[in-house]
């Protein structure tokens, strides 16, 4: 017994501490983010409190599921950006901006971007055109009729634009870098298994793209040090998705 502690011990003493944290961080943060995104649990958890009405409100709504995926936003953010950035302000002593969140731009970003822009969005269009697709997109519903271009999808975009910011920040910012001392360039794959993997259940198209896309921007923020050309594709790209099958559907009137 003695034997195997030792064993435990050294083995444990040669381990890089910040990747461990951060690799046993995104075991934890995935697995909350995907028990406690369901707007069942907030109605579960405020059941008999003065909440209660709140948690009603998330669960279930006859207007809309806005409230739903507001609380699903929240969860995200929270294990996405606010938890890893405490791990690396309050644990590892260390700045943000050393985790993609400097104001360093690539060269040539506006060209780099209008390029990604140009060759995902025909993607996105051909995808658009699939039954899956139009089953999964958008993820705002509305139920008592009333226009989608109105307050709700203004209201669900701005939200949904923060939750890719905690996303960018999460894989690209915290996982990319905090790897990178022990895995150097492996780092990047690393973050992309798990980033590939929150795309299950979306179209298999979007998930076998998200294995390209992780990999791309991985590398350009294990370069550049920044998450902002991931960050503003992503936006502009799920923002495309939605008013295409709103369009399909013929929802935007």
């Amino acid at each position: 017994m003695l034997e195997i502690i030792e064993h435990i011990k050294r083995d444990v003493s040669i381990l890089d501490r910040k990747a461990v944290t951060a690799l046993v961080y995104t075991a934890f943060g995935l697995s909350s983010i995907y028990y406690l995104k369901n707007p069942a649990v907030p109605a579960s958890m405020s059941a008999g409190t003065t909440l209660e009405p709140i948690g009603d409100a998330i669960a279930s709504s006859n207007t809309s599921n806005l409230a739903g995926l507001a609380w699903w936003v929240v969860v995200v953010t929270l294990f996405y950006f606010v938890l890893p950035a405490a791990i690396i302000r309050f644990g590892w002593r260390q700045k943000l901006g050393d985790y993609g969140l400097n104001l360093r731009i690539e060269a040539d970003f506006a060209k780099l971007l209008g390029v990604t822009v140009i060759v995902m969005l025909p993607l996105v269009y051909l995808m658009s055109l699939t039954e899956g697709f139009a089953a999964k997109y958008p993820f705002l519903q509305i139920y008592d009729g009333s226009p989608y271009l109105g307050t709700s999808l203004l209201v669900w975009e701005l939200i949904y634009f923060l939750q890719f910011f905690g996303l960018e920040f999460f894989f690209r910012g915290f996982m990319v870098h905090s790897l990178k001392p022990a895995l150097g360039l492996y780092s990047i794959f690393a973050m992309t298994v798990p980033y590939c993997m929150i795309h299950f259940g979306k179209p298999p198209a979007e998930t076998m793209a998200a294995i390209v896309a992780g990999i791309f921007l991985g590398w350009l923020s294990y370069k550049n040090g920044n998450i902002w050309l991931g960050l503003v594709l992503h936006c502009v790209v799920a923002f495309s998705m939605d008013i295409l099958a709103l369009y399909n559907n013929g929802q935007l009137g």
